[in-house]
């Protein structure tokens, strides 16, 4: 099936990826495994996130049938699933033509193992004069999540994803790494107790907050979360 969607974009002579796309971070792990960030869409890397994502999600409700209400309460109750209905494809189709969208993807072997779409330019709230970054979305696949079907294959992802692609754009766009973003119910508590953002309930939208890198934490945050 998405080879299918593939060759029908190539069809209408549409890019599958973007033509300056370009690894802006790499490491080798001490698996062997190379750790590889990317900027640029990429409409195949995105078919990745919906089908191979997704087909997990299948799986672990498959698991959860098998199990007696109360196992199955408690596991829900740990779940991180509040973006799993995103259709990483359809955002790509509707963005990609825009020049203040950034798509990045981290990959390990390979595998699109998360991904972060970012607009830029967007107005500061705590400094109105400025402009900053905004996190649109940002996901990890859910085997580096809590799951009932494995230990998390690779943990600290979101960070790296996320300070690497901002650290590339505040290169590019010569101007500070600041950024701001709505923040799903279930991730809140990483973004006010990791990152240090603040939430500034005039920008909150009916079932989001909103929150935004103050100043005096950029130097400590990049410098100690990853």
């Amino acid at each position: 099936m998405g080879q299918n969607i593939l060759n029908q974009l190539k069809s209408y002579g549409l890019p599958i990826q973007a033509p300056n796309q370009q690894v802006i971070y790499s490491n080798l792990l001490e698996s062997g495994k190379l750790l590889e960030i990317s900027n640029g869409y990429s409409f195949s890397k995105s078919l990745s996130c919906d089908h191979k994502w997704k087909e997990y999600h299948q799986n672990i409700f498959a698991y959860l049938k098998t199990l007696p209400e109360a196992d199955v309460n408690e596991i829900v109750g740990k779940l991180d699933y509040q973006d799993w209905h995103w259709e990483w494809i359809s955002k790509t189709a509707g963005t990609k033509a825009d020049n203040q969208y950034e798509w990045f993807f981290l990959e390990v072997d390979s595998s699109v193992e998360a991904a972060c779409l970012i607009y830029f330019p967007k107005e500061s709230s705590l400094q109105p004069i400025e402009n900053i970054f905004y996190i649109e979305f940002i996901a990890i696949a859910p085997w580096n999540r809590f799951t009932p079907l494995e230990n998390k294959r690779y943990r600290g992802l979101g960070s790296l994803l996320l300070l690497e692609a901002v650290k590339f754009l505040a290169q590019k766009y010569k101007n500070s790494r600041r950024f701001s973003l709505h923040a799903l119910e279930q991730a809140e508590s990483y973004y006010i107790d990791k990152l240090k953002m603040q939430h500034l309930s005039i920008n909150d939208k009916p079932s989001l907050k909103y929150f935004e890198l103050p100043h005096h934490v950029i130097d400590s945050i990049f410098g100690e979360v990853a």
